[in-house]
């Protein structure tokens, strides 16, 4: 095995050359004050002698990483976020030279005196995207507003330098498409609304809620919300909709039900086939879901948009970082994802 070639510095460069070490790095900088001679002679030892600039300590030196901080605030070690939203951050920060950096902080232990994320605390990177489900505590603001560096908020609804879905236009989404169908009687299914306050809500599921009122007000329908007046339980939940459902007569019974997201939609699928109801044929169903593939069934979606979510952040992020100002936040449209669940109902 050939001898690994020896690290060659600056200093190194400049004793073969003999001239001094500000000279050296002057010249690989490019400054007009080298001479072109003495600048030409410098670039060739360098490539002779295989010299690499030292990154690391040109970022130290120039402020600037090219490297963005995804904070992920969740509220449990085993708590999860969409990767396509990740997938959507890295893909727009490369398009602007940034590579990515992710750090989750379990917000628990952090408010019980954990220490501040690691990624603020050593000041390594140009910009921070925050990602949390729910509105962050005042602490968690202040030591985000201390680093001094440049935020960008991801999912949470601002006026300014944020990105966040449609929430609203993906509950119209679901209805349009149900009446387009000749559903009339649409019934809306969240399996919290009926008992979680407002506040400890992810804002998604009101603002669907609130899409789907809109949507059919508009068609002059009479909206149905599904949802328990009392905590079920995460298990109760199916129990209390088939329950409810098996209380109604057919003509009662809405012939199409529009979902929050995959954990109602799954629960719906399960008490139609207890009531030994057929999806689409005596119920279609439709759902906010990243994908039309739910546990290996093709259901009808308005599709979260979380990768276009992810690009808008880290294109905010971007025109951050090149001018102080602040910028309106983006608005990310649903659209609509064809399935197998939804057709017209039967007459």
């Amino acid at each position: 095995m050939p001898a690994k070639k020896p690290f060659i510095t600056q200093y190194d460069l400049a004793t073969r050359l003999g001239v001094g070490q500000k000279t050296v790095s002057r010249a690989l900088a490019g400054e007009p004050r080298v001479a072109p001679e003495l600048r030409a002679r410098v670039l060739a030892a360098a490539k002779k002698f295989g010299y690499r600039p030292n990154q690391s300590a040109r970022s130290v030196k120039s402020r600037r990483f090219d490297r963005v901080l995804f904070l992920q605030l969740v509220e449990a070690a085993d708590s999860r976020i969409d990767s396509g939203i990740i997938d959507g951050i890295s893909d727009g920060l490369a398009e602007i030279g940034r590579s990515l950096v992710i750090e989750r902080l379990v917000v628990p232990d952090f408010l019980a005196g954990g220490p501040a994320p690691r990624g603020l605390q050593e000041m390594m990177v140009d910009g921070v995207l925050v990602h949390g489900n729910l509105d962050p505590s005042a602490q968690i603001e202040v030591v985000l507003a201390s680093s001094g560096l440049p935020v960008v908020w991801v999912n949470r609804v601002l006026d300014h330098d944020a990105a966040y879905p449609d929430d609203h236009g993906g509950g119209r989404v679901m209805v349009e498409r149900l009446v387009a169908a000749g559903h009339r009687r649409i019934a809306w299914f969240d399996g919290m609304l009926g008992f979680r306050k407002a506040a400890e809500l992810h804002y998604s599921r009101t603002q669907r809620h609130a899409g789907y009122l809109a949507a059919m007000s508009a068609a002059g329908l009479a909206p149905r919300t599904l949802s328990p007046v009392k905590d079920p339980g995460r298990d109760g939940q199916f129990e209390w909709l088939l329950s409810h459902l098996r209380e109604l007569s057919e003509r009662q019974r809405p012939t199409a039900i529009a979902c929050y997201g995959s954990y109602e939609a799954l629960t719906v699928l399960h008490a139609v086939g207890r009531l030994s109801l057929r999806v689409p044929d005596d119920l279609s169903l439709i759902l906010a879901h990243h994908e039309t593939l739910v546990a290996g069934i093709r259901l009808e979606v308005a599709q979260v948009p979380s990768e276009a979510m992810g690009r808008a952040a880290a294109a905010l992020l971007g025109r951050r970082l090149a001018s102080v100002r602040r910028n309106p936040s983006v608005i990310v449209p649903f659209r609509l994802l064809p399935g197998a669940s939804v057709q017209s109902p039967t007459p």
